[in-house]
């Protein structure tokens, strides 16, 4: 188990259980510059202007993803914010 950037480990949108699928990898992956999301780009893009409320937003949409078990697209959307 990897060892999870502190954004991660103390969310509070994020669930133990979405915690420890993100950390059942060999390293933190890389971004993915083709990676292409609408929600993600939505929330980049009304949120851009209150970093705080961003965060929450982008762990709330990669808690959703982790919940359909979409492991890398959810660390995609957490790794815009670190």
């Amino acid at each position: 188990m990897i060892p999870l950037p502190s954004s991660i480990t103390n969310s509070r949108q994020l669930t133990l259980h979405h915690k420890q699928l993100l950390g059942n990898l060999d390293s933190i992956p890389s971004i993915n510059p083709s990676f292409e999301d609408d929600t993600l780009k939505n929330i980049l893009h009304y949120y851009s202007l209150s970093p705080e409320t961003m965060e929450e937003e982008l762990h709330k949409y990669a808690a959703k993803l982790l919940d359909e078990n979409k492991v890398e697209e959810a660390w995609q959307v957490l790794l815009t914010d670190l």
